[in-house]
């Protein structure tokens, strides 16, 4: 079944730029004649065999931003010799991140600064660019005068930000990156290592849920972040990859891409209208999901006539799925894992261990079925009582 379909965008002054750096479209039986972004490159031979996998919690999925094969999280530890000997260093350590106020970046945050604490590495300096790549330019290059041993960073943009990451690296600093390495950098040389989540099998999860939620057929859309950002890029190719292996009677009907996480509604409202018959949507993450679940109540739409799937699990879209409202699943990084990975790995390259170039932490997949067990698992604490009546109550 093929549908005539067109890519909906958001973005103000952008739109028009968005609209035109869309490919020609990506034809399989069940995906539409959608547009997808400049940036999509259609699933390889080897993800579309992974993708035929169904429990990828042992699976590296994705490969390393410079094609290299990765290594589980679980082979990074640390032996009681080596913390003596780290923790003897006096090391320094500055953290740069691309944003936070999300519950992703401050259990990143929280992974890091435990891990250093416990190793004895001093953090002096922690900044937040804000979304802002110009922003974190300069927030790295402030880093670079306190001369920190480490540096553990997520970059923004890996084009504009590559020299002010390759000034610290030649001024002495390790590297940690966080899902995505700076350009024109090595790993080994420029840089220890990328520690991600396994970006491909988040989004085969995802489309795992949005199957399972609508009864495994039926129209469905698609939400993506269109600016070049190699990790969301990766879950929006799994989900497809997935589609296309194991879910033959989900049609994807239509695409639609944001520039900003808080215009999920004002895309969703564009979706709804165009193609009322829609089942579910996968969200994006959970700021543009939340969004789509407004623009699905003021459509009129009901939670169980129609389904939201996202990645991140923050508290605002699991108290949606507690409610049994609109987020019917959630496919979710570890964060807080991710955190202690990267800090582990940065302070074993500190005194002279190899590290693997691509570190992975194979995501999680929620629905209301496994909702607080995967609560316990990503915050390390009990489902807040409010979410746990809810999730009797309904």
């Amino acid at each position: 079944m093929k549908s005539n379909c067109r890519m909906l965008l958001a973005g103000g002054t952008s739109v028009a730029m968005l609209l035109l750096t869309t490919l020609s479209a990506f034809s399989q039986d069940n995906i539409g004649d959608v547009r997808h972004p400049l940036w999509y490159k259609a699933p390889t031979e080897r993800t579309l065999e992974l993708a035929k996998i169904d429990d990828l919690s042992n699976t590296v999925v994705s490969l390393g931003p410079r094609g290299e094969e990765g290594v589980l999280y679980t082979e990074i530890q640390i032996t009681a010799e080596q913390k003596e000997k780290i923790r003897a260093g006096n090391f320094t350590a500055a953290i740069s991140m691309g944003w936070l106020g999300d519950d992703w970046a401050s259990q990143q945050l929280l992974g890091l600064k435990e891990t250093f604490a416990d190793l004895g590495i001093e953090v002096v300096a922690e900044t937040n660019a804000n979304w802002d790549d110009a922003r974190q330019i300069s927030d790295l290059d402030a880093i670079s005068v306190l001369k920190p041993d480490l540096v553990v960073s997520i970059p923004l943009n890996t084009a504009t930000t590559a020299s002010a990451y390759q000034r610290l690296a030649k001024a002495g600093s390790k590297i940690v990156f966080i899902d995505q390495a700076a350009d024109e950098m090595q790993p080994g040389k420029d840089y220890v290592s990328v520690i991600s989540s396994d970006n491909l099998a988040l989004g085969m999860y995802l489309a795992d849920l949005l199957n399972d939620a609508v009864d495994g057929k039926g129209d469905v859309a698609a939400m993506f972040y269109a600016n070049d950002f190699h990790v969301v890029n990766l879950r929006y190719i799994g989900f497809i990859a997935r589609l296309i292996t194991k879910y033959p009677d989900l049609q994807l009907v239509a695409t639609a891409g944001h520039d900003n996480p808080n215009k999920g509604q004002e895309v969703a409202q564009a979706l709804l209208a165009r193609y009322p018959t829609l089942k579910g949507v996968y969200g994006s993450w959970s700021i543009p999901a939340m969004g789509v679940a407004t623009a699905a109540r003021i459509n009129g739409k009901r939670p169980a006539d129609f389904k939201i799937v996202n990645e991140n699990f923050d508290q605002i879209v699991a108290a949606e799925m507690a409610a049994n409202s609109f987020i019917a699943g959630i496919s979710t990084q570890q964060p807080y894992t991710q955190g202690v990975t990267e800090a582990s790995a940065g302070a074993l390259a500190l005194i002279g261990e190899s590290l693997p170039s691509y570190i992975s932490v194979p995501p999680v997949r929620v629905s209301r079925a496994n909702l607080s067990e995967a609560y316990q698992k990503i915050y390390r604490k009990p489902l807040p009582k409010e979410m746990k009546a809810d999730l009797a109550k309904y």
